[in-house]
């Protein structure tokens, strides 16, 4: 039964073809590149330009800002036209941003301005679009095939620091942007041209309403906001990731405070840990109840703040983190799709993004300007940690699985 219904049947019938794109497309996507490199960058050009850690990174959060002005249009068109087209004008818009990043003056005002672009031109590129495009193929084996594509951007947080740190001691910060532009360009564009394609009509059945074929099933927009889930799940990944966007970031200086040597080293664990957290969620949550597997998941970086805050496992810490921070993509996609469906899905995971990226941009910014303040990074850990723990528990109230097969047929 696994065999005829599940992920392996579902990729050999061509899912393997956007499962390909997507990944790779995640790997060069506006969650994965900009987010994993910063801390690369960080040194380097506070250096050239005589700014602090906190200062370069504040760029983030104004690619924050962007997202949250930016997300409800990239749910809309996803929705209206389709995950493939969005994609392929959003990677020409990241590699577009990532020139920009290449020529900059040294002012911080254009800095920050540089990064807001970089959502407005990229936001296509997020796991709105890739998981929509999963969704689509993908149904027995849906959480499978998310963890998988979504292991794109742990592939990157495991090979993009040490590569561009090579190019940039070699040649400078500004040509490993240029590097990143180039990739995008020359590897991202083409293989989502070739390779990111829906499901004709008929083939897509399981993701459509009996009760009207070819619409798909689930909740409207409306409908969605009007109830209690939605409001949950944004405020609940909203804490959580305020804590795992603070500490990836600064977990190099964070480290270098506890007395650990090789930070890159670390790094590069954590990155192996995201890849291996999406495969393990996506297997988990096609067999078990997916909050409890995401309440369970993302408290393990609460836990790797108390150990960094006494100063214990590293390495484990470094584990911990990653594995969360593999899990949340895979749990916000499989989430949304199993309490609203597929009806509205980009207009619904859009809004929930935009309180992830409003938490990212917050905690990279947090958790930088505590350990700078503070001298230490006890208050950053202590105060993450308490975030997450209380975001983690409270998907628990989520409930059980609506069918809306049964009790959501599509209105006029």
């Amino acid at each position: 039964m696994v065999e005829r219904d599940g992920f392996l049947a579902e990729a050999r019938r061509g899912g393997w073809r956007v499962l390909l794109a997507a990944l790779l497309g995640v790997m060069l996507g506006i969650t994965a590149l900009p987010f994993y490199t910063l801390g690369v960058f960080s040194q380097p050009i506070a250096a050239d330009f005589g700014w602090t850690r906190a200062e370069v990174q504040s760029g983030f959060a104004f690619q924050m800002m962007g997202t949250v002005l930016v997300a409800w249009a990239a749910g809309w068109m996803t929705d209206r036209f389709g995950a493939r087209p969005v994609a392929l004008v959003s990677q020409l818009g990241l590699a577009a941003a990532f020139l920009l990043f290449a020529i900059q003056p040294g002012d911080l005002v254009t800095w920050r301005i540089s990064w807001l672009l970089l959502a407005v031109l990229a936001i296509g590129t997020s796991p709105l679009t890739w998981s929509r495009g999963i969704m689509d193929w993908f149904d027995k084996g849906r959480g499978m095939a998310l963890g998988i594509a979504l292991s794109g951007s742990g592939i990157t947080a495991a090979l993009a620091p040490p590569v561009l740190n090579a190019i940039i001691a070699s040649h400078g910060w500004r040509e490993g942007y240029l590097f990143l532009g180039g990739l995008i360009v020359g590897v991202g564009v083409p293989l989502t041209w070739l390779l990111f394609r829906g499901r004709s009509r008929t083939a897509a059945r399981a993701v459509t309403s009996p009760a009207a074929p070819g619409v798909a099933s689930g909740v409207g927009f409306a409908q969605a906001l009007a109830g209690y889930r939605f409001w949950l799940l944004l405020i609940a990944v909203g804490a959580t990731h305020f804590t795992i966007s603070g500490i990836i970031p600064n977990v190099g200086p964070i480290l270098e405070k506890i007395g650990v040597r090789e930070v890159a080293w670390y790094s590069s664990l954590l990155g192996v840990s995201v890849m291996v957290g999406r495969i393990v969620t996506g297997a988990l949550i096609d067999r078990f109840w997916a909050p409890a597997v995401a309440a369970i998941l993302l408290m393990l970086p609460g836990l790797a703040c108390l150990l960094l805050w006494q100063g214990q496992a590293p390495a484990l810490a470094a584990v911990m983190i990653g594995l969360a921070a593999g899990a949340e993509f895979d749990l916000i996609a499989f989430l949304c799709a199993r309490y609203f469906g597929m009806r509205s899905y980009g207009r619904i995971y859009a809004w929930l993004w935009a309180g992830f990226a409003i938490a990212t941009g917050a905690g990279a910014y947090v958790f930088a300007s505590l350990v700078e303040a503070s001298g230490g990074h006890a208050p950053a850990l202590l105060i993450g940690a308490a975030v997450i723990f209380a975001g983690a528990s409270s998907l628990l109230l989520l409930g059980r699985y609506p069918d809306f097969a049964v009790t959501d047929a599509p209105r006029p």
